[in-house]
């Protein structure tokens, strides 16, 4: 095990990949299995989406902007050096996942495909178990009551 692999996350994946996978599998269902379609009139649709657009770009924006500012690598298989707790991170502890959330659902509107949609607990199961869990757990040794106060006043999501 070299020394980055001991001083980092142990999640079991990289990130985006869950819930690009499950729109991948969204996508076979509804061009092979069975069109399954969001039954919301066009124009809601777009005006949700431009909405949810403009949420996932500040949530992915804010978040890079803290790992720009103290020089980490937001990929999760690398050592941190900072618990940042400021930013939008007053709000969630997870806001880039949290944007995985916002923009699976601009996703589902775009390809006009419910199953985008109906797989989002499943993204949102594996974010945590595979993800979020092993960073909380690794934050917690490295940072101690800090990270534990931090987790008392800041929810996982919002």
């Amino acid at each position: 095990m070299t020394e980055k692999e001991k001083d980092s996350a142990k999640v079991k994946t990289i990130p985006p990949l869950i819930p690009l996978f499950f729109i991948g599998i969204s996508w076979l269902l509804d061009k092979y299995v069975y069109h399954l379609g969001i039954n919301i009139n066009q124009q809601i649709q777009t005006y949700v989406a431009y909405v949810l657009i403009a949420i996932a770009v500040v949530l992915f924006s804010f978040s890079l902007y803290f790992f720009a500012k103290t020089r980490q690598n937001p990929e999760p298989h690398t050592p941190t050096n900072a618990l940042y707790t400021g930013g939008i991170y007053r709000i969630t502890r997870n806001p880039i996942y949290l944007g995985f959330l916002v923009s699976q659902v601009v996703v589902a509107i775009h390809l006009n495909n419910l199953y985008v949609i109906l797989t989002m607990p499943f993204v949102w199961w594996f974010l945590v178990k595979w993800v979020i869990e092993p960073e909380e757990e690794y934050l917690q040794k490295l940072f101690g009551q800090e990270y534990l106060d931090y987790k008392k006043k800041v929810r996982r999501w919002i």
